[in-house]
This record gives C-alpha cells, structure tokens and sequence, in this order.
C-alpha cells in the first residue's frame, strides 16, 4: 500500500477511500504494521497461481474470475472510489478480498503497467488455515485494517463535518431582526419565540420557533422583500451565507426545513389574499 515512505505525514495515501491530508500519527503507524503483517502473512505462499500483466486496464476487476483475488507483485495500481483516484497499491498488497466475500469494493485500474498474481479464493484461504501462525497472522491483518479504517473515518468525520456557527442572539420584543430592503448576506433560524413578517407596513405572515428565515434574499442576492420583528423575546441563530450552503450540502435534511417553511408561508399568504378578495367582493 503506498502513501509515501518519505511522504510528509500531512500528505498520504490509504486503502479503499480517498484518505488525502493531514491525519493522527497513529495512521502511519498501522499502514506500516499492515505492510510488515502482509509481508509475513504471504511468506511460503505455494498455491496454484497464475502471474499477469496488465496495462492501461480501467477495470482491472473485469480481467478477473469471479472468486479470484490478486497479490501485486509489480507496478503501482489505482484504487478508484467514487471516480476519484484514490489509493495507489504496491507489491506486496492484497486485492479483491471484499469483492470475493461479495461484499461493496471500489473499482481498480491499472494506469501504467503492473504484475498481478491472481489466486483462487479458496486455494487462498485453505493456505491461510493450513497453520495456525498463519491464521493469527491474517486475524491480524484484517484487525489491522479494520482499525486504519476506523481512526480515519472517525478524523475525517471530525475535521471535515460541517459544525454550525455559535452566532447565538438575544432578540427582545419588538426588535426588528431583518429589514425589508436592506442587502441580504445572513441567514437566520429562530431558535426561540415567534416573530412577525411585514411588507409596507402590513402583516403577511409569521415565524415560529425552529423555522429558517431569510434565505431567499440571500441566495438570490437580492434585498430583503420583508422584514421581521420579534413577537416576544427570542432566541436567534445568524448563519453567513456560506457558511449556510455548506449546512445544507452536509445535511440535506435543512434543505427540507426550508421548503416546508416557504410551502406554509405560501399557504399563509393564499389565505390571506382570498380573505382579502371576499371582503372587496
């Protein structure tokens, strides 16, 4: 597996996924462990085999039989995960072990030229079992790999997650929160309380406890065409544009809210137009 032996520990490659960037020591610790356990797990191997090369091969797994796992033995070859080169793999490396278990795998593609020694899945594990060294070796490799793909899942989890910003504020009664006509860059969600919406001075609507507001004028980049002033004291949470696009490509779910807001607000002013129209009539 390579990310580099004079790599810097802020640039690395890993297995499977696209692990590029900075991450805990204890990575490299255990991409060296899992090369020495991969080395020692395949000493005396002496299984029928059979030795390949390919070239330029952008899906390596289509040269191989269905239950056929490979060991690199020359040439790099890439680990593609959601069409983005991932993982460069070196000799020594194992590959196909999920495949053959029928469980989910990323695709591989040899870009240059590697040798491949392509072994039957059975005639593997049969050589693994065969000594019981051999099988703590492998329990090893496997507990090994398990634990490179949880510490870094776990880091890029913490690192890479969107976390909303602390722009918490107290709104007393009566104060205008966003002005109908001003330039819009923030988004907002009231997290207690409830507010009215005016336009020229006449209720259209109102925002309740939980609902995001603002978002139109700062996505079209438009002014604000209403403007909202608490009810009662409340409790707001500003969001900066940005930052607020970021939240909802992390979590959908936000996108959701939103529509279910603007859906109840259109509903509102539905109501209100024809109570309008049946007194005019």
């Amino acid at each position: 597996m390579f990310y580099g032996r004079n790599t810097p520990p802020d640039y690395f490659m890993a297995s499977i996924m696209l692990f590029l960037g900075k991450a805990p020591k204890a990575t490299h610790e255990l991409l060296e462990r899992l090369d020495l356990l991969g080395e020692r797990l395949l000493e005396g191997l002496n299984v029928t085999s059979q030795r390949k090369t390919f070239t330029n091969e952008a899906q390596l797994f289509d040269c191989f039989d269905k239950e056929q796992i490979g060991i690199v033995r020359g040439g790099l070859v890439v680990v593609v995960n959601d069409g983005k080169d991932a993982v460069c793999l070196e000799p020594g490396d194992i590959i196909g072990l999920s495949r053959v278990f029928g469980l989910p795998h990323a695709e591989l593609k040899v870009e240059d030229e590697a040798e491949i020694e392509l072994i039957q899945r059975d005639d593997f594990m049969s050589f693994v079992y065969s000594d019981p060294h051999r099988q703590h070796r492998f329990s090893n490799y496997l507990l090994t790999m398990l634990a490179l793909y949880q510490g870094l899942l776990a880091y890029y989890h913490r690192h890479n997650q969107v976390i909303p910003p602390t722009g918490f504020e107290h709104v007393d009664a009566g104060r205008v929160m966003i002005k109908e006509g001003d330039y819009a860059d923030t988004v907002y969600q009231l997290m207690s309380g409830s507010a009215d919406v005016t336009v020229n001075g006449v209720t259209v609507g109102e925002v309740l406890s939980g609902e995001i507001f603002g978002a139109m004028a700062a996505f079209t980049g438009e002014k604000r065409n209403a403007t909202v002033t608490a009810r009662e004291d409340c409790q707001l949470l500003a969001i900066p544009k940005a930052q607020f696009v970021d939240l909802i490509k992390a979590q959908p779910e936000i996108a959701i809210t939103l529509l279910d807001n603007m859906s109840r607000r259109i509903k509102s002013l539905n109501e209100q137009i024809s109570g309008a129209q049946r007194q005019t009539a």
